[in-house]
């Protein structure tokens, strides 16, 4: 079956099929500067066309803070700069002699070995950027021509968001680059001080500041339309561009320095306590502080949801599919009563302790635990209630829901009434005792084996069956876990295993893997392109701030994926499954 709709030649989101996950910061190129961005996507998107790939899958592509996390955005709205192509050819006000002279300058070729460079990487990115807006401003800008009326149809277009945000970047650049505005000077710590100010600043410094919020705003107008391109040329070529909006948002966002009355910002979202994630303990005792402020969601209800009306449509400009990361927070979501900058603090203490520090309060779910009938009830009508306003104003944009984790029972009965897939994750799928038999998978769902906050298949596989073997855990519970992981997953594949002993993972047990995944009547099946190459490198240690994380790249380039034989067989081997199990892209 054809993923593509024939009458207008553009792909039906809606079809059976299989897609690709890559992180746009991953994708690696023979000319990107170090970091996946636009140019690197459009080359990949050919690469997943002729991959048979009905979709490719990114994270969210917002701007984000200095932790660098797709999730931690300082705007729901604001593209990241980084992924912008900031070659000559994408930016004509920019020069070839500039091009070259500033790569050299930042040192190109230490950047684009190994992984993201994030410092240097946005120095010579703004560096880029900053000199083809000089030469926008020189050439085009209140000049009539047809790039400036462009531009000045964008900044009119996104009004309602656009102006917000570059006044909250100038803030930032007079507090050093400080997103935190909770800490920023009083003269302009809340969002009516903050307009006041620099409409002073409009007045004694006018040429300075005006440029400094017309280039903010011509960076977006840059991102957007570079995205919007992207999504027609992904579209042409029979592939649907699939984005990701988290539940949450940073509570140092320009959102929430800009809207405060429609978040609480006593309560910071995250997720309970998870034994999985065992590279941090706190994780393990206390859960996951993401450290976003909850939403007022009556004020919300009075503004019909605009806030999030304006998210979901922002994102399907750019994608027809998109994933909702963290499903569960519209029905309700485990918060802490405490900023995630005390995590420290609140470690060592037991729950009555920590309630002690914050006025009785304690880690739970809100608005309502799920420990009664009523309260499930009332948390899944206020959570279908948003639902309903999500596919509102999704338009013809399939929503996918994540909805991993501490899943309540009325959850998945809520989406598939909706109409919104789920994820199918086959080492979680248990039906009683066993695990799921890939033929019962519901058609309303996602399946996948892994997503971007876990290891790789391979790297469980190799680590459960380490665990497994090794006499010394015998009889442990660590190696019951090992089992409870490996021989399902067998027994989903069709994976052989001789004399109670789990295979090592080999080129067949992948591809067993992949087309266990493939036949499923699941609507969509999708894979990480670590898990179809059989690598075991990660995207993200939850809970852990430091360098590694979001900073891994693929190390073969696009090209290199189309040409070099050790990736073309296993590109074709899936291929080949993903024809048989009549998921092929057209």
């Amino acid at each position: 079956m054809s993923d593509s709709d024939t009458a207008t030649g553009t792909p039906n989101p809606a079809a059976r099929s299989a897609g690709i996950l890559i992180p746009v910061f991953s994708i690696r190129t023979e000319d990107d500067l170090g970091i996946g961005d636009v140019g690197g996507l459009r080359q990949f998107v050919d690469w997943a066309a002729g991959a048979g790939w009905g979709f490719v899958q990114l994270l969210p592509v917002n701007e984000t803070g200095p932790d660098n996390s797709p999730y931690n955005s300082i705007s729901s709205v604001a593209l990241e700069p980084l992924t912008i192509d900031c070659s000559p050819t994408a930016l004509p006000e920019l020069s070839e002699a500039d091009y070259w002279r500033l790569l050299g300058e930042h040192g190109i070729d230490r950047l684009r070995r190994g992984n993201v460079q994030y410092e240097a990487i946005r120095g010579l990115k703004q560096a880029l950027l900053w000199e083809a807006f000089s030469g926008f401003l020189k050439t085009q800008y209140r000049q009539g021509t047809k790039d400036d009326e462009a531009f000045h149809a964008f900044c009119e277009d996104e009004a309602d968001w656009l102006g917000d945000y570059c006044l909250f970047r100038l803030l930032m650049d007079m507090e050093g680059g400080s997103h935190v505005w909770q800490n920023w000077g009083e003269d302009f710590n809340t969002i009516e001080k903050a307009r006041t100010y620099v409409d002073g600043l409009l007045e004694v410094e006018a040429e300075k500041t005006e440029r400094q919020l017309v280039y903010y705003a011509w960076v977006q107008w840059t991102a957007f339309s570079q995205w919007r391109s992207v999504r027609e040329y992904a579209d042409s070529k029979g592939v649907c561009l699939m984005g990701d909006i988290p539940y949450g948002i940073s509570a140092c966002s320009v959102d929430v320095f800009a809207n405060p009355d429609i978040f609480d910002l006593d309560w910071y979202g995250g997720a309970p306590p998870e034994k999985l994630f065992k590279d941090d303990p706190f994780v393990q005792k206390w859960g996951q502080n993401w450290g976003i402020p909850l939403y007022r969601w009556d004020v919300l209800k009075e503004r019909d949801y605009d806030w999030w009306r304006q998210r979901v449509g922002k994102v399907t400009e750019m994608f027809s599919m998109f994933r909702i990361d963290h499903a569960l927070g519209f029905y309700r979501i485990y918060s802490f009563p405490w900023n995630p900058v005390r995590n420290d603090e609140f470690f060592p203490l037991s729950e009555d302790e920590a309630a002690d520090r914050c006025e009785g309060r304690r880690p739970g779910f809100r608005p309502h635990p799920d420990d009664s009938d009523e309260n499930k009830a009332a948390n899944r009508e206020s959570g279908e209630v948003i639902y309903r306003v999500l596919i509102d104003a999704a338009g013809e944009a399939v929503i996918i829901a994540e909805d991993l984790g501490v899943v309540p029972d009325y959850v998945s009965p809520s989406l598939t009434s909706l109409g919104i897939p789920g994820m199918a994750v086959p080492q979680w799928n248990f039906d009683g005792d066993q695990i799921r038999k890939g033929e019962n998978y519901p058609e309303l769902s996602f399946a996948t084996y892994a997503t971007h906050d876990h290891f790789p298949i391979k790297a469980q596989w190799e680590q459960a069956r380490a665990t497994f073997l090794d006499e010394s855990k015998r009889d442990t519970h660590e190696q019951w876990e090992a089992r409870q992981f490996l021989f399902p997953l067998c027994q989903f594949a069709g994976i052989e295993i001789e004399n109670d002993q789990p295979p090592l993972f080999t080129a067949e047990v992948r591809e067993k893997l992949l087309g266990a995944l493939y036949q499923t009547p699941s609507r969509y099946a999708g894979v990480m392109i670590t898990d179809l190459f059989g690598l075991t490198d990660r995207v993200n240690v939850p809970g852990v701030m430091e360098g590694s994380n979001w900073a891994w790249r693929l190390e073969p380039t696009v090209t290199e994926l189309s040409r070099n034989p050790h990736w073309t067989s296993m590109t074709e081997a899936s291929r080949k499954l993903l024809i048989e199990s009549g998921r092929a892209a057209e």
